[in-house]
């Protein structure tokens, strides 16, 4: 080979090594910004100890392994596999990366609780842990912003 494919090759190597890098990092912001995870002994008992201002979580894999999936064969937009409990305290202004939040999106019906993975002057884009891509497409504005999750309630 010649020096400057040599070159060309360790820039690539070096190149691909840092997307890495920044892809491990995002991923330990999104989950050290995670609140606390209570597991309970079945949905009741979770429903219980969530009390009754909890709003369900439906399985859609967007959280795995933090919230589980909706099992094989069931449907995800029916099954509800935890419970999140708002931060009372919390407002928009405290949301930061990696905060678990609850907004309502026009992309769906159902209420959405994704991470706020970065934000800019439409406001925060949310993010699934499990997901392969952010909702570059939407944001999380004050308009739609329902709460900051201060615990997530979930069952074998």
């Amino acid at each position: 080979m010649k020096p400057a494919q040599w070159l060309l090759l360790i820039g690539a190597v070096l190149g691909i090594a840092l997307l890495v890098l920044l892809a491990r990092h995002k991923q330990g912001v999104l989950e050290r910004g995670l609140p606390p995870r209570i597991v309970c002994t079945d949905r009741a008992a979770a429903l219980a100890q969530a009390g009754a201002g909890a709003i369900p979580v439906l399985g859609t894999g967007s959280l795995a392994p933090y919230v589980p999936a909706a099992p094989e064969g069931s449907d995800p937009l029916q099954t509800v596999m935890a419970y999140a409990v708002i931060d009372p305290a919390a407002s928009f202004a405290d949301i930061k990366p990696g905060t678990l939040c609850i907004y309502s999106a026009d992309f769906t019906p159902y209420r959405v609780m994704h991470q706020a993975s970065a934000k800019d002057s439409l406001g925060w884009i949310g993010s699934g842990l499990h997901n392969a891509h952010s909702e570059s497409f939407a944001r999380i504005t004050p308009q739609n912003f329902v709460g900051i999750v201060g615990r997530v309630y979930v069952w074998p």
